[in-house]
């Protein structure tokens, strides 16, 4: 099988499992406990804490460990509403349009408790309207949420102009404006520096970038305030309270350690792999980019295309009975298959949103690998082409 579903799940780096595989078993003390064997727990977790840190350009004090990135946007975004409420701040909230479920989510949620929410639309490559969200903003909004880049179709935000405006907001209004990013899909593919960029939180996953499942950070910068929403033995300077997965823990240090040092070669070699893909389902009448066209402004590795009236999840089985494993930007529910949210946010027609596919590469993939995947791409693309011709 060829695997070009990473942005879905990454393959364990052996690296990253043989660096956690001594804290599942000799090394399993707690890190809360204070005899040797918790005292060694407790440096596997501060060094984790440091590698992470040191990817991120943060503070070791602004690092939190939890289960998932779906848990960090959670606490995030509810545990920073929690503080807006305490203080009487305004309870006014910006997100995107094309946010994942677990920001939409706590969006939804605190809109049924009274807040005011902004969905910002976006434009047909999905990026966010520049122009609606400074008049959210210098509308009172006191919390925003926009994802760096989206899962479904790559499109990476220009994370660096929203922070400009933020701010510009801020000094103007003389108020602090809470800003949160989804950065599960960026770490380990694009360059994160978040002593220069001044967002106030932001959550990822270990599993993304070659960490097992059951690992992810929070992000939330010094003298930021995000109040719990869990609660319990105070772990993780008390925001995410629960033993440590320790053996979780020191696979995640390690896997940004590694990202740290191959992140640019790693970007170039993602990248032409997906150029090469592109011109290959490009070529094949009907299929249209999802996301940007231009390479520059997607995640490296990501491609999502569009096949006008074919069924995406018909495609992925076909290319998956040939042996390439690829995902639909469509979902499924009790048998009924619904056309993605964020593909019509993009304004796409309903016969269009079904018929899309995303093809995402990963460090493991070889150039037989793109060989092999353009000449089933190609096939299953162009035999559906002329079935819906017809």
């Amino acid at each position: 099988m060829i695997y070009l579903d990473n942005s879905a799940t990454t393959r364990v780096r052996p690296e990253v499992l043989d660096a956690m595989l001594p804290y599942l078993s000799d090394k399993f003390g707690n890190p809360s406990s204070v005899h040797a064997t918790g005292r060694e727990a407790r440096a596997a977790v501060d060094q984790a804490r440091g590698h992470v840190a040191d990817l991120l350009g943060a503070k070791v004090g602004e690092i939190y460990f939890s289960g998932c990135g779906t848990l960090s946007n959670n606490v995030a975004l509810l545990g920073r509403a929690r503080f807006v409420q305490a203080n009487d701040l305004s309870k006014h909230l910006i997100v995107s349009r094309i946010e994942h479920p677990s920001v939409m989510g706590p969006a939804q949620y605190l809109e049924s408790q009274g807040f005011k929410v902004t969905y910002l639309d976006v434009d047909k490559e999905g990026f966010v309207d520049m122009t609606k969200l400074e008049r959210a903003l210098t509308g009172g909004a006191s919390m925003v949420s926009i994802m760096w880049a989206n899962n479904e179709i790559g499109v990476v935000q220009p994370i660096e102009e929203i922070g400009q405006l933020i701010s510009k907001v801020q000094t103007e209004q003389e108020r602090e404006i809470f800003w949160h990013t989804d950065a599960v899909q960026v770490i380990g593919k694009v360059p994160v520096d978040l002593s220069k960029l001044p967002v106030s939180s932001m959550s990822f996953s270990g599993h993304k970038f070659g960490a097992p499942k059951g690992i992810g950070v929070l992000y939330v910068r010094e003298l930021v305030n995000v109040m719990p929403i869990i609660f319990g033995g105070g772990q993780e300077m008390g925001l995410m309270p629960g033993t440590e997965p320790l053996s979780n823990i020191v696979a995640l240090g390690e896997a940004a350690r590694l990202a740290k040092l191959e992140l640019d070669q790693l970007h170039s070699r993602l990248t032409a792999m997906q150029e090469r893909i592109l011109k290959t389902l490009l070529a094949i009448e009907g299929v249209d980019v999802t996301g940007p066209l231009d390479i520059s402004k997607r995640l490296p590795g990501h491609v999502s295309v569009s096949l006008n009236k074919a069924q995406g999840e018909g495609l992925v089985v076909k290319c998956d009975l040939k042996g390439v494993a690829v995902s639909s930007g469509s979902a499924c529910h009790k048998g009924i298959i619904e056309a993605s949210a964020v593909l019509k946010a993009l304004g796409l027609s309903t016969d269009k949103a079904l018929g899309a596919i995303r093809i995402t590469i990963g460090r493991d993939n070889t150039e037989q690998d793109i060989d092999r995947a353009c000449q089933v791409l190609s096939d299953v693309f162009s035999k559906a082409s002329q079935a819906v011709a017809k």
